[in-house]
């Protein structure tokens, strides 16, 4: 068994020993008692995904201004993501904690920016990002060998969610409850999924999500496109309707990650996307209830859930899509073409 595969099955016990270490760190998090004009999650390729499924949650949850912005527009143009005398907390998101774009990235917000107020988030001790942060959240349980994010992605945006919800003082039960939820879901989840990643007849790949689950579409997006060579594209559910789906065929599989709060309209798109010949995965709260030839569903029943939680349970299926989409083109998911495990520029 390789590393991919073991590390993404490893997410119930990594979560579990997460969240412990998380409460045991509380009252360290010294920037949860502050106010900031603007909250900037930043990070590159996963870790900018990551990003924007982060900035979402944490504006939802404490109705605080907030960003997701790639590392390097933060040091390329910063006229564009900083604007003058305003209090600025700025979480660098990177895995290995070398990105070199992130680094550079708080690096020079410090340096120039005497009102910004750095965060890094790592999955490893001593790096250089910790060293360039003011304040640090580690999640070394969530070390990866893999070249392709696994569960250091899901792990720290549960850290990410803890904080969110440790600074509104709500730690509500369906937080402690996803590594349970998530090994029972696991067994089942794995076969669909496995059968659709054995299924060659589909040549397009379209992941749909909207709200938290933006982030988390791009992210399965880009698993699929890392491990399986596939081409995909990523689209907000209704946005999809204006013009790309002038491309829907029986040839295309969508993978829609649905929401509680806009199910009934993400349900008329995809109900138009079947009619139009595609086939779609569904991972929600809810079922489709629509012409089941040509859906495929996980639901995740449990009633604690809501739009905050599912999305961390999502990401685990669509790695999953991608590492059995490798495996059957005969690719080997540790090592995918062109990619290494820290990107640094030269």
């Amino acid at each position: 068994m390789n590393h991919t595969y073991l590390e993404i099955h490893k997410q119930p016990i990594t979560w579990e020993k997460t969240l412990s270490h998380l409460q045991q760190k509380a009252k360290t998090n010294q920037f949860l008692n502050k106010k900031y004009d603007e909250i900037i999650f930043t990070g590159c390729g996963s870790s900018y995904n990551l990003s924007l499924t982060a900035s979402y949650l944490w504006q939802a949850i404490n109705q605080e201004r907030t960003r997701g912005v790639p590392a390097s527009e933060i040091f390329l143009f910063p006229e564009g993501v900083f604007l003058p005398n305003q209090q600025y907390l700025l979480f660098g998101i990177s895995r290995s904690g070398e990105t070199s774009e992130t680094i550079k990235a708080l690096q020079t917000s410090e340096k120039e920016n005497t009102t910004i107020d750095t965060v890094g988030i790592t999955c490893e001790d001593n790096s250089t990002l910790i060293h360039y942060s003011k304040y640090q959240v580690i999640t070394s349980e969530a070390h990866e060998e893999s070249v392709v994010m696994t569960q250091s992605f899901s792990t720290m945006l549960l850290s990410l969610l803890f904080l969110a919800l440790k600074k509104k003082e709500n730690l509500p039960r369906a937080l402690f409850e996803l590594p349970s939820l998530l090994n029972e879901l696991l067994p089942t989840g794995e076969r669909i999924v496995q059968s659709l990643a054995n299924d060659f007849s589909f040549e397009k790949f379209i992941f749909l999500g909207s709200g938290p689950f933006y982030g988390i579409a791009w992210e399965g997006s880009l698993k699929l496109k890392e491990m399986s060579l596939t081409p995909t594209e990523t689209f907000h559910f209704l946005e999809f309707r204006h013009g790309p789906k002038s491309i829907v065929d029986e040839k295309t599989l969508i993978i829609a990650l649905t929401s509680e709060k806009a199910f009934d309209l993400e349900k008329v798109v995809l109900s138009e996307m079947i009619s139009l010949g595609a086939t779609i995965l569904n991972l929600g709260k809810k079922p489709l209830n629509l012409d089941k030839s040509k859906i495929v569903e996980i639901v995740f029943e449990n009633p604690s859930l809501n739009d905050f939680f599912t999305p961390i349970l999502d990401v685990v299926f669509l790695q999953l899509l991608g590492y059995f989409r490798a495996c059957n083109k005969g690719l080997n998911p540790d090592k995918p073409k062109n990619l290494t495990k820290v990107v640094k520029l030269n």
